[in-house]
């Protein structure tokens, strides 16, 4: 998943940075005359972070009341301007999301006169100097900046937590040496945060916390020196009432949200997926395709949520999407064919360092259940979930209208029943069978009834329980 968020109604806030970067070329001044008493100004809007044009940009003129905004070529033009001195300024969700106030310096206008202007983003070097102590960037040369708020009332999240975690691989003759790095920032009043010091290849996750509330992990590869995020939390709960039954059913039901998500699922040719699993992280709500590769999920909680979308057959794709209850959020995705790859070093020891960021290296040093590793599943050579899972003891395989499932030992209370975890998230709706390969899968643990590690229990039960996780997460 592939971050480049940002939020789709961003606020113009507190100026953090000012013509950081402007090159301005004056054009041809033509003659003043009775019948061209205004000047015209056009030009063009260059995102100098990412070294291409800025598109959509909304481009005002001091004491003008006509707007404008870039076209696809970051083209803009203004006519009718009063002469004097006046000054452009440049709004855009990107800009807004990293603190950036960019407007030129006072232009003196003459009647007639035709003015070309060339507005640019600060370059890389230039905001990372601006945003970053000379300590931080000693210690890294890169650094994430970003915006975080409210869904509903789209306020500053101020004192919200930002975490980033992520792996640092180095191969040194030999050997690899790899090393978890957790970063923290606080987002501020105005609703932003920096982490600096950051090497220049990261990849990682990131995820903001507010409270006991946060958004889904979103997957972030920085390839500059500068990342931009925008990240969105659901609102607080409301103050609880005086009685303790009210208090519970009020959280329960502000829990629940009100945000809709629909969209449509198709093959790499285009042709629409049926019977493909939809689910949102943190969310119950499952659901799975019709006959033209269709879905709708209700009662969604808003904020930053990552949307998985599964088929046997298909590579899994795990995308962020922004739900507000205001409007639904429609996604089209297009899965890939599914192509089994052999792990490259690196590939291992980043996953290696990825299970023990999410505890499974620590679980499976206790002892508690059965563990397979990255290495372990890639020597089963396993075709389906229950031959990968044939060797836990507090599992069984049986078949059933010809496909292999996996229950747990009839014994007790539990009746065989199996708990599942995938990533973090129970599963719920569909056989996982159905839907995850052994190829996608760098660890699992297995855990009988009453070894169940309090992280993965949910209320009382007598299940056993199978923790999956992917490749994907813990890359």
């Amino acid at each position: 998943m592939r971050q480049s968020l940002i939020p789709a109604r961003a606020k113009s806030c507190l100026i953090a940075l000012s013509a950081l970067a402007l090159v301005t070329r004056p054009g041809l001044t033509q003659v003043p005359s009775l019948l061209a008493p205004y000047a015209v100004i056009e030009g063009v809007a260059i995102d100098s972070l990412h070294h291409d044009y800025l598109r959509a940009a909304l481009i005002s003129v001091d004491g003008v009341s006509r707007l404008t905004s870039t076209d696809s070529l970051g083209k803009f033009r203004i006519d009718s301007v009063p002469p004097g001195s006046r000054r452009v300024r440049v709004e855009h969700a990107f800009l807004d999301t990293v603190g950036i106030s960019l407007q030129t310096p006072l232009v003196e206008l003459s009647p007639g006169q035709h003015v070309h202007l060339v507005l640019a983003v600060p370059s890389v070097q230039t905001l990372v100097a601006a945003r970053c102590t000379e300590g931080e960037r000693r210690v890294g040369p890169a650094a994430l900046l970003g915006l975080v708020q409210f869904a509903e009332s789209e306020g500053p999240a101020e004192g919200s937590q930002v975490i980033l975690e992520f792996t640092n691989i180095k191969v040194v003759g030999k050997t690899v040496q790899s090393t978890p790095f957790r970063r923290t920032a606080t987002v501020t009043a105005s609703g932003r945060f920096k982490i600096c010091g950051l090497p220049d290849d990261v990849s990682g996750s990131l995820i903001a916390v507010n409270g006991g509330d946060s958004t889904t992990w979103v997957s972030i590869h920085l390839n500059s020196r500068v990342g931009i995020v925008g990240l969105e939390l659901p609102d607080p709960l409301p103050s609880p009432p005086s009685t303790p039954g009210a208090a519970m059913t009020a959280s329960a039901s502000a829990r629940k949200g009100s945000a809709v998500l629909t969209g449509r699922v198709l093959d790499p040719t285009g042709v629409a997926l049926p019977r493909v699993r939809v689910a949102v992280s943190g969310d119950s709500a499952v659901t799975f395709t019709d006959n033209d590769g269709r879905f709708a999920l209700r009662n969604l909680r808003s904020g930053t949520r990552a949307v998985s979308v599964r088929r046997l057959g298909f590579e899994p794709a795990d995308i962020a999407v922004t739900l507000h209850s205001r409007s639904p959020a429609d996604l089209t995705v297009r899965l890939g064919q599914f192509v089994p790859v052999l792990d490259t070093v690196r590939v291992v020891a980043r996953q290696e360092s990825g299970l023990s960021r999410v505890g499974f290296s620590r679980r499976k040093q206790v002892g508690m259940g059965y563990y397979m590793s990255p290495d372990q599943i890639s020597q089963t050579r396993a075709y389906d979930l229950p031959s990968l899972l044939a060797m836990a003891p507090m599992l069984r395989s049986e078949n059933s209208g010809g496909r292999g499932r996996i229950t747990g030992r009839a014994t007790g209370m539990g009746g065989g029943c199996v708990t599942w975890w995938v990533d973090g998230d129970q599963w719920l709706g569909g056989n996982i069978e159905d839907f995850i390969r052994p190829d996608e899968i760098a660890a699992v643990e297995a855990y009988s009834s009453g070894f169940t590690p309090a992280e993965f229990q949910r209320a009382f039960t007598t299940c056993e329980t199978v923790v999956i996780w992917t490749k994907q997460r813990v890359h």
